[in-house]
């Protein structure tokens, strides 16, 4: 399993830092295949659990999401929000046996969990120096998720979260919280001609990127743990299916694109 996800790794992390590193129509065609994937994903894990949602009205939503983004229209993006409600509020009153409202609620949860946390990426990447900004957001992660998994197995003995996911342990959870927070504070000191940064503003960046990676891995797990699932799906030999693989991005990307508007 480790040598798995070791491969998967090394073939996928060039094509995202390359993406990002081209941007423009690049990046977005990667986060396009992205919000796809997890759509399917995301529809087919329901469906299975015996809710009915229309799959092209999913897709339809998080691909318009990062059209929307892209091509600035911003005012769009609530009219469309409304446009899908709207259709899934008309299915449930035509045919009520089919179409339940809870099947609506997960539908539009669904668009703006993938699409719409997704779209932030791409904001960070369409800032002014967003591709260092979208790099610092990638190596967060990475870092948080590396050394929360390897002490959390090697050390981690107390349980972060049973009831969600029962792998994670306190330890874990603490070390990928503060080496990124240490990571990240050393860097600007080690590199300053590199990292533009403070000491002090890239530990704030690491710890917001650290807590909200978390929040989103743990958001997934309890929908797996809900769904009696143990990855979301196997498209990523070693790590499941694309929402295990990108859920800390998509909730720890509004963080960093709030931070550098700010900082």
């Amino acid at each position: 399993m480790l040598l798995l996800r070791i491969i998967s790794a090394l073939a996928g992390i060039p094509i995202v830092l390359g993406a990002v590193y081209m941007g423009g129509p690049w990046f977005l065609g990667l986060l396009l295949v992205v919000v796809n994937l997890a759509a399917i994903e995301y529809w087919s894990l329901l469906k299975s659990r015996g809710f009915r949602m229309p799959l092209v009205l999913g897709l339809s939503g998080v691909n318009l999401f990062l059209l929307i983004i892209y091509f600035g229209f911003m005012p769009m993006l609530y009219p469309i929000i409304m446009l899908h409600f709207f259709i899934l509020f008309v299915l449930v009153l035509f045919d009520m046996e089919r179409n339940r409202i809870v099947d609506s609620a997960l539908s539009l949860w669904g668009i703006v969990y993938i699409g719409g946390l997704c779209g932030y990426m791409l904001m960070v990447r369409m800032l002014d120096g967003g591709a260092f900004y979208m790099y610092l957001l990638l190596i967060g992660v990475w870092v948080h998720d590396t050394l929360a998994y390897f002490i959390g197995v090697k050390w981690g003995v107390r349980k972060f979260a049973p009831d969600i996911s029962p792998n994670k342990s306190v330890e874990g959870s603490l070390a990928g919280l503060f080496g990124t927070v240490a990571i990240f504070f050393s860097a600007p000191i080690l590199a300053p001609e590199i990292v533009l940064l403070s000491p002090g503003q890239a530990a704030v960046l690491a710890f917001g990127i650290g807590v909200f990676a978390q929040l989103g891995d743990l958001i997934e797990s309890a929908l797996k743990r809900q769904l009696e699932v143990k990855d979301s799906g196997r498209i990523i030999p070693g790590h499941g299916g694309i929402l295990d693989r990108f859920d800390s991005l998509f909730v720890a990307a509004p963080f960093v694109y709030y931070f550098f508007l700010i900082v």
